[in-house]
């Protein structure tokens, strides 16, 4: 099932009687986001309701044998993130917004170093990111 706590909770009430005992498993936005994040991807709101959406496609006796595993939302969530269609941008566009970014990351790894903490891992993937991105500018 997919929805809103709401209307989950709806339809478990028009489903079974109150006294049915039931084991619930859960995939939240959260749940999702985190796992892109360690995949390396920054998922968007879209994204996630995508994933979920998608989620709710398995065919329920497959959900019923086999569940829906970790490995199975990151398939998932590669399949959302191959679908995202490409869009032009002018090069001196995207050399702006670039080094907007790269400031702003900076600030926060020169805030971490200057406090003795370490750089937070998603600023060092951003950056990382960014340093792609200028190497395709170079091409």
């Amino acid at each position: 099932m997919y929805g809103t706590c709401e209307t989950l909770c709806r339809l478990l009430r028009e489903q079974y009687p109150a006294e049915t005992p039931l084991n619930l498993i859960i995939w939240s936005p959260a749940d999702i986001e985190a796992l892109a994040d360690g995949m390396e991807y920054a998922v968007s709101e879209q994204d996630t309701r995508a994933v979920l959406a998608r989620m709710d496609a398995i065919p329920e006796e497959q959900r019923l044998e086999s569940g829906v595993s970790a490995g199975a939302v990151m398939d998932l969530i590669e399949q959302v993130k191959e679908a995202v269609p490409a869009v032009m941008v002018p090069a001196d566009l995207l050399e702006t917004l670039l080094i907007t970014a790269e400031q702003a990351l900076w600030h926060r790894e020169w805030t971490a170093l200057d406090s003795n903490h370490p750089v937070p891992e998603s600023v060092t993937r951003r950056l990382a990111d960014a340093a792609k991105v200028r190497a395709l500018l170079k091409k």
